[in-house]
């Protein structure tokens, strides 16, 4: 009689010590929310590099919850780190490694933003001054080149996200002239590097 008492303790100690230990199988998920800036939908490959638990999450403008498949137990170790970001974007991570705990397993956080790149161009045919070009609020000043209707270079000084989309107009006409930019790749949706691509081109005005 006092074996079966003596076995039974010692199985009930031995479950104690286990669920301690983190030897159950776990009852905390391993949760938070991906926040993207980018314009259309993509995906990102998460990975929990303390059991190997790896979750692709769908993503689009805005944030994304997602819940990993392994549960975990209490005071568990876990690592989330991002193993692919969404093309032409860069993430980053918060509160993403620790103990887990129920106030620490829902707060993993990961930011992917859309990676920025010189939107620009050529103007063509530029002999005065006046010429402001825009892309939304950012403007630019494009003065004539040194020789007469020369190319002209311009670029942004504000970068665009890859995946957005801009549009270039001419927002002040150069003085005597009349400029227009190229509908060749304009308005487009920004690639995945700088777009130095742009034309505009401008002819004299005709005399009065």
């Amino acid at each position: 009689m006092k074996s079966s008492f003596l076995r039974a303790g010692l199985a009930l100690l031995c479950g104690v010590i286990l669920s301690a230990c983190g030897g159950n199988n776990g009852s905390l998920a391993l949760s938070g929310t991906v926040t993207y800036n980018g314009t259309s939908t993509s995906s990102v490959v998460l990975a929990n590099q303390s059991n190997g638990d790896k979750l692709t999450v769908s993503i689009g403008t805005g944030s994304t919850s997602f819940v990993f498949g392994k549960l975990l137990a209490t005071d568990e170790q876990f690592n989330v780190v991002v193993e692919s970001s969404p093309p032409g974007a860069t993430c980053t991570t918060t509160e993403a490694s620790g103990t887990a705990s129920y106030y620490t397993v829902y707060r993993v956080a990961i930011t992917c933003t859309a990676n920025p790149y010189t939107l620009g161009g050529t103007v063509k045919g530029l002999n005065s001054k006046g010429l402001v070009l825009a892309n939304g609020s950012d403007t630019i000043g494009v003065l004539p080149a040194a020789t007469a209707g020369a190319d002209v270079n311009f670029a942004f000084s504000l970068k665009v996200g890859n995946g957005s989309p801009y549009g270039v107009t001419v927002l002040s006409q150069p003085d005597k002239q009349t400029c227009a930019v190229s509908p060749n790749l304009n308005p487009g949706t920004m690639p995945s590097a700088d777009q130095l691509g742009l034309v505009v081109n401008c002819t004299n005005n005709p005399s009065n």
